[in-house]
This record gives structure tokens, sequence and C-alpha cells, in this order.
């Protein structure tokens, strides 16, 4: 059954809202499938998307979790029941899929939530790296989480007479943006992890409540800014802009700092950071965590395999370059 209807969830990423924000950036319609039954109650928000392949007069799809990390998720349920429940889902989700055209399906699990537990046996699953996280649990994460050279950094940031300043409503997303594009731009980030002023824009309507931006100034000016988002017991440090002219005041240190204790006043239990592409943000964002890092698991299932050779065959003969190691692999 698919039923929309205002449901608790654990963390941002598995909320509808979150889902309407993103779908232009993940290329689909926002799409929300929910199981009820004696046992429990099993949520799962995702993205459907068009497969750019038509065989005669039908539109044929595959589904996508959101950008972040969530899928399907129990989110109450019987003693002793989570495996059975997991399954009848799958049962109830296949026939959806038969119904609606669905070929494949990609999910990007919730390595803090950890719902992947539930679905393993169900999903062919995948380790895609790691991904790092603040405890704001601990006494005083200044002293206990954060490494000496971070702290060295936040102080001379404080020293050199660097501010902050907060945006809750996104009015000034256009200055966001212009830092974030700096940053875009230098570290030559994938199409993937760009996002437009316009789409930013937009989720402020959207996540009203759940976002805000922190920036550094110095003398006035915008030097470095992150995006966090805030749902349940979980802080996140969603984007990331920063001016490299500025790198020397350690504006970006700063503003971390100040995520931590704006979480910690919100009763928040984890600042999430995600992972890292290269070794410089490796370092920079482990200098901020003693906790380690948790694992990435993504989940893969083909809902029509015969439909799935066949467009997949139809690939391979229109191109010479398809990666088989993609999934699916008719997007390869």
């Amino acid at each position: 059954m698919t039923v929309v209807s205002k449901t608790t969830t654990p963390d941002i990423f598995f909320t509808p809202e979150w889902g309407k924000a993103y779908e232009k950036h993940d290329h689909g319609e926002m799409r929300v499938f929910e199981m009820k039954n004696e046992m429990g109650h099993v949520f799962y928000q995702f993205i459907l998307r068009a497969i750019p392949i038509m065989f005669g007069s039908i539109l044929y799809y595959d589904t996508i979790t959101s950008f972040g990390l969530s899928g399907p998720i129990i989110l109450n349920c019987i003693p002793g029941k989570r495996k059975e429940l997991a399954a009848a889902f799958d049962k109830e989700f296949q026939r959806y899929c038969d119904e609606n055209n669905i070929i494949s399906e990609y999910v990007r699990f919730s390595s803090w939530v950890n719902n992947a537990q539930d679905f393993e046996n169900l999903y062919g699953m995948d380790n895609r790296g790691i991904t790092m996280y603040i405890d704001l649990t601990v006494e005083d994460y200044f002293m206990q989480e954060f490494k000496s050279g971070t702290r060295q950094q936040v102080r001379r940031a404080l020293k050199n007479g660097v501010e902050i300043e907060y945006d809750y409503t996104g009015d000034s997303i256009k200055e966001f943006h212009r830092l974030y594009m700096i940053m875009a731009k230098k570290n030559d980030i994938p199409d993937h992890y760009v996002f437009t002023e316009e789409l930013l824009a937009e989720s402020f309507q959207h996540l009203a409540g759940k976002q805000f931006i922190v920036y550094a100034k110095y003398k006035g000016q915008y030097i470095s800014g992150a995006l966090f988002l805030h749902h349940g017991d979980y802080l996140h440090y969603h984007l990331a802009a920063n001016d490299p002219d500025f790198f020397n005041f350690a504006g970006n240190s700063l503003v971390l700092n100040e995520g931590c204790r704006w979480g910690v006043d919100h009763g928040k239990k984890e600042l999430h950071l995600g992972g890292a592409s290269t070794d410089s943000l490796y370092r920079f964002k482990r200098g901020f965590t003693k906790t380690e890092p948790l694992a990435i698991l993504t989940g893969k299932k083909v809902r029509n395999p015969r439909l799935y050779e066949i467009l997949t065959s139809y690939k391979l003969s229109m191109a010479k370059d398809v990666d088989l190691n993609y999934f699916p692999a008719y997007r390869g």
C-alpha cells in the first residue's frame, strides 16, 4: 500500500520535506511508500526517476534515495519480528514496483540510524567508505573531541577577530552560494555535489525551522560559512563554503565549533560531518572528532530482471563506454 502521512522519523534525510527539497537535484519526483500490518510499520521515502530509454509507449522507472543517507526504516515492530516485517515490506514493495514499471532500486542507508541491519538480507550490499561525526554528549566536546591542532585553529580565529553570524531564513543565500562556488571550483567538486542557488533558496521554504547557515566574518566580510541541518537527535554539517584567500584566518574551524555549541545548546547528540573525497578534507574533519567513523552502506536490487537485462543490452548496443560496474548498468 502507498500512503503519505504525518510520520515521526529519526533524521531529516528520512522526511518527505527533505525529499521535496532535493528532488530536482536527484532528477525525479519524491515518493513515500508505507507498510503497516500487525507486526509493525515500515516507512520508505525515495526518488522516482524516469529511465531515458523507451520501448513502445511504456515509460519505465527506477528509484534512488534522496541525496543524503536514508532508505527504508522500521518505525515500530513487535519484539522478535523485525526480519519478518522487513520481508513483508519487500514483498509489498515488489508489488508496488510491478504495478508502477519500476525496474531497479538503489538505497543509501543511514550510517547512524543503522537501518541497513534490518534489510541487509534483501539487498546486494556495498561498503562505500566512511562518514564521520562529533559526539556532542561528552562533557566538553572542545577538549574531548577536538584534537589540539583544531583547538588552536579555533583560538586563532577568535584572536584574529573573526566573528560569527547566523541566518535562519536563507536571506543571505546569494552570499553563501558565492563562497560555495569558489570552493567548488577550487576543489573540482563533482557535479552531483554542486547545488544551484535556486535549489538552496527553495530548500529554506521546504525545510523551515530545520536548517540554518553559520558564517565567519572578518572586518565585515564573509570568509566562511556552513549550512547545517537538524532533526531529532542529529545535526548535520551539510554544505561548507570558504574563500581560500582567508584560509589563514581559520574561519571554517570557528564555524564548526559554533555548530557544535549550537547542537549542545539544543540537545543534539551528534554532529555529522560526512565523508571526505580528499586527504586534506579527511584530515580537517578528523581534527574535530576522536569518535570512530561509521561505514556508508548502499543497497541495490533489480526489481524486474528481464527488463533490466533488456535495457542494459540496449545501452550496450548504443554506447561503447558503458560502465558495467555502475548500478543500474543501463545508466552506466
